[in-house]
């Protein structure tokens, strides 16, 4: 495994990310829901709203569109508890890959009432499907897996590294 971000520059990354959206809400006086994607975005949704500076909601969905590295039909396993009706919308998870499941995510917001619905992720792949998100590292689409700050290996391990890491032969 080869460390990709030192926890410091993690960490400085984040602040600068929070410092965007403080900027882009915090006059605005609309209300704000940050939501996290289980399990993936813990550590990165944790460390990110600590930099936010006005009052947020927070929520958390959790939906499986992979085995292991495969990725399968979407399925909601959590889903919202929170009233997101003309609401600003912060959806955070560790990485976009091929940007199927944000897509399903923002879609189904949206439906829900969603005034705006903004992705932030760790990690932007390039793809398809969503072109555009708050991100700190962005990658071409053919990168290696990672690991850590949230991000699991295919047996669900890792999760606990306080720093992403790109795993060898993958």
């Amino acid at each position: 495994m080869k460390e990709v971000i030192s926890e410091q520059d993690l960490q400085n990354r984040i602040s600068k990310l929070a410092s965007i959206i403080n900027n882009d809400e915090f006059n605005l006086k609309r209300p704000v829901v940050f939501v996290g994607i289980l399990n993936g975005a813990f550590m990165f949704f944790s460390d990110l709203v600590k930099y936010i500076k006005f009052p947020i909601e927070i929520d958390f969905v959790r939906v499986k569109s992979y085995d292991g590295q495969n990725r399968k039909e979407i399925k909601f396993t959590k889903d919202l508890e929170t009233d997101i009706n003309g609401k600003n919308v912060y959806l955070v998870d560790d990485i976009i890959d091929s940007g199927h499941t944000m897509k399903f995510l923002i879609d189904h917001f949206k439906e829900k009432g969603a005034r705006n619905v903004t992705p932030v992720v760790a990690i932007l792949k390039e793809n398809l499907v969503i072109s555009e998100a708050l991100c700190i590292l962005k990658y071409p689409q053919n990168s290696p897996w990672f690991v850590g700050y949230g991000m699991d290996n295919e047996d669900g391990t890792c999760r606990n590294i306080e720093t992403i890491l790109e795993l060898d032969g993958k």
